[in-house]
């Protein structure tokens, strides 16, 4: 995956011109396996093998949203206090759930400022071909040029990303 994902990012980075990232869950983190860099001079700075916490970024929300309800609450226990990166973002699993229940709607994640406050980004899912989500990929924006595209083009960048992704794992349809 880590060869394929690069590619697409690759790919998707050079149409939006930021950075974009492939990360795989595990357990309570995502970890970063394809990344690449944005081509303008203000950027943020990202590598490949970090982990952070899943709760914290697009790509972890997204990640988590498919799992079983039960499966989500034995990764987040009602009741306990989430390590929050920035100050923002959820800080116990009850604000979680709402953020899981949006992104099942939508198929889309959000970030703003969670995991790095001058970053959003906004992710998608990828699918193996079983139609399983297996990976997350994201688009991540300097918080300041967030506003200047509309936001329906950058969500459209990470799902076409997903899709091209989730294209050469083998989906079909």
């Amino acid at each position: 995956m880590a060869g394929e994902g690069a590619r697409v990012a690759a790919e998707i980075s050079a149409a939006c011109r930021e950075a974009v990232h492939v990360a795989v869950r595990e357990a309570t983190e995502v970890i970063y396996v394809a990344r690449a860099d944005g081509s303008r001079s203000v950027r943020m700075v990202s590598a490949v093998g970090r982990r952070l916490p899943a709760h914290c970024t697009a790509v972890g929300k997204l990640l988590l949203a498919p799992l079983p309800d039960t499966e989500i609450d034995a990764l987040y226990p009602p009741g306990v206090a989430l390590a929050r990166m920035t100050g923002r973002g959820p800080d116990r699993p009850e604000a979680l759930w709402q953020e899981l229940v949006r992104v099942r709607e939508t198929g889309l994640a959000h970030e703003h400022g969670e995991s790095n406050l001058d970053v959003v980004c906004v992710a998608a899912p990828v699918r193996d071909g079983t139609g399983a989500v297996v990976a997350a990929l994201s688009v991540s924006v300097p918080a300041h040029r967030w506003g200047a595209t509309p936001r329906p083009r950058w969500e459209r960048w990470a799902r076409d990303g997903a899709d091209a992704l989730s294209t050469a794992l083998g989906l079909r349809g």
